[in-house]
C-alpha cells in the first residue's frame, strides 16, 4: 500500500483518537464507560460499510470469488462490536445526550468516509480500521491492567452472558479467520468464560485481536490477489 495513504489514515485516526483520550480520560471511573460507548459507536461502523459498498456492487452485478463469505464475516464482526456497544450501555455509557450526541455526529460522518475510501481502495479501508482495533486492544489492555481488582468486584451484565454463553456461539467462528494454537498446539474454538466483568472486558479485548488479524489478514490477500491479476496481465 502507498506509504502516503499509510500515513494519512495513521494521522486521522490518532487524531480522532486522541481527542477521544482527551475528552474521556481513564479513571477508573463510571466516565470510563462512556468513553468505551462512544469508541464501540465509531468502530462499528467500518463493517456496515463495508458491506453497504458491497452489497450494492452485487446490486450492479459484481461478483467477486470469496466475496459471499467476506460478507459473512463482516457481519459477524459488525455484530460482535454492536454486542460491545450494548454492553457499555449496560453499563450506563450511553446515560448523558453529550455523550450520545458526539458518538453518534462520529459514528454518521466516519460511514460516509469509510464508504468512499472502501469504494476506491479495499486495502486503505481495511487498514484504518485495523489501525482503530489496534488502538482498542491496548485500550481495552491497559484498562484491564489498572483496574483488575475493582473489575473482579463487578457482576457480568446480562446482555454479556446472553450474547458471549448462549448466543450461536456469538457467531466467533465467522469473525475468527486467523485462529491461533493453544499452548498444546492444538486449535481450539474460544468459548469464554464470565464470572466477572473483568472476564467480559478480557473478552471484549480479545475480540478486538481477532478483528485485527482478519483485517491485517485483508489486506495481504487483497494485494496478493492484486499482483497476481498482474502476473496474468503481463503473460
Amino acid at each position: 500500500m502507498d506509504e502516503r495513504i499509510y500515513g494519512f489514515n495513521k494521522i486521522v485516526i490518532d487524531t480522532v483518537y486522541d481527542i477521544i483520550c482527551l475528552l474521556y480520560p481513564v479513571t477508573g471511573g463510571p466516565r470510563d464507560f462512556a468513553r468505551f460507548y462512544v469508541l464501540e459507536t465509531v468502530a462499528r461502523v467500518p463493517y456496515f460499510a463495508y458491506l453497504s459498498v458491497m452489497h450494492l456492487r452485487e446490486t450492479f452485478g459484481e461478483r467477486t470469488p470469496g466475496g459471499s463469505e467476506r460478507m459473512r464475516t463482516h457481519y459477524a464482526e459488525a455484530d460482535n462490536e454492536l454486542h460491545h456497544l450494548l454492553i457499555m450501555e449496560s453499563l450506563g455509557g450511553n446515560s448523558s445526550v453529550i455523550d450520545r450526541t458526539l458518538a453518534q455526529t462520529m459514528a454518521f460522518g466516519y460511514y460516509w468516509y469509510v464508504t468512499l475510501v472502501y469504494a476506491v481502495s479495499e486495502p486503505a479501508a481495511y487498514h484504518l480500521s485495523e489501525l482503530i482495533e489496534d488502538h482498542a486492544f491496548n485500550t481495552y489492555d491497559k484498562f484491564l491492567k489498572e483496574h483488575e481488582a475493582k473489575l473482579k468486584s463487578m457482576p457480568v451484565p446480562d446482555i454479556a452472558r446472553k450474547y458471549y454463553e448462549s448466543d450461536n456461539p456469538f457467531l466467533f467462528d465467522l469473525f475468527c479467520t486467523v485462529p491461533e494454537p493453544d499452548d498444546s498446539g492444538t486449535f481450539r474454538e474460544r468459548r469464554p468464560k464470565l464470572e466477572t466483568l473483568y472476564d467480559v472486558f478480557v473478552n471484549i479485548r480479545d475480540d478486538e485481536k481477532e478483528h485485527w488479524k482478519t483485517l491485517v489478514r485483508g489486506i495481504r490477500t487483497h494485494t496478493e490477489a492484486t499482483a497476481g491479476e498482474a502476473v496474468t496481465i503481463l503473460q
